[in-house]
């Protein structure tokens, strides 16, 4: 490279390299950089809008979701009809126990004698008690046991009132416990209070 001329313009390595842009096309060229970038951006922002629609309804969805199932345990349909508990076969009966009125739990019966169990029941509901009997609960098991009929009469018995019911009894011929169940039951041997207790007679057979 030569030596450049004394008073003339000095032009280093960088302004001489071939790369060298005049001010007015470099800013023609920032410029055309400045619109290439917003115009790429914009393309940016096109596509990502459907996916941000997407996303937001999709977040509204589940949002609306969860505020129905929390509405749904929060606010039933409805409430439940309240079914008042009956263990009566006719609505308003009700019998209540009054007391052994012979032979209580544990007396002692001699082998083969007969005696009359009484039991006093009260009508505490509001139904008349008609054709009524009470019958012995597993019958077959006593085979070798106290002897008496299936089933016996109850009194008519109107609402307020109470009924001893009698039972004959005859002992069996060995010593031993004699313990029977009755319920309440009506011709057909359906039961008037099904989950109730029954009343019993439990008696102590000697020799």
């Amino acid at each position: 490279m030569g030596t450049p001329k004394a008073g003339g313009p000095v032009m280093s390595d960088l302004t001489a390299n071939s790369d060298h842009v005049p001010e007015g096309q470099r800013a023609l060229r920032v410029a055309d950089d400045s619109q290439t970038a917003e115009v790429e951006a914009r393309r940016a922002r096109q596509l990502r809008s459907p996916w941000l629609a997407a996303a937001a309804v999709m977040v509204v969805v589940a949002i609306a979701a969860v505020g129905v199932m929390v509405r749904g345990r929060s606010s039933p349909a409805g409430p439940a009809a309240a079914t008042p508990f009956s263990d009566a076969l006719i609505p308003g009966d009700s019998s209540k126990f009054v007391v052994d009125a012979t032979y209580p739990d544990g007396t002692q019966v001699p082998v083969n004698s007969t005696f009359v169990k009484v039991w006093t029941l009260a009508n505490v509901g509001k139904v008349d008690w008609h054709n009524r009997f009470l019958a012995r609960m597993n019958p077959a098991a006593d085979a070798d046991g106290c002897q008496m009929p299936d089933r016996v009469p109850i009194g008519d018995t109107p609402p307020g009132d109470k009924v001893n019911i009698s039972v004959e009894v005859t002992a069996p011929n060995h010593p031993g416990k004699c313990w029977v169940s009755w319920k309440m039951v009506d011709e057909h041997g359906q039961e008037y209070f099904p989950t109730r207790r029954p009343v019993y007679f439990l008696v102590n057979v000697t020799a």
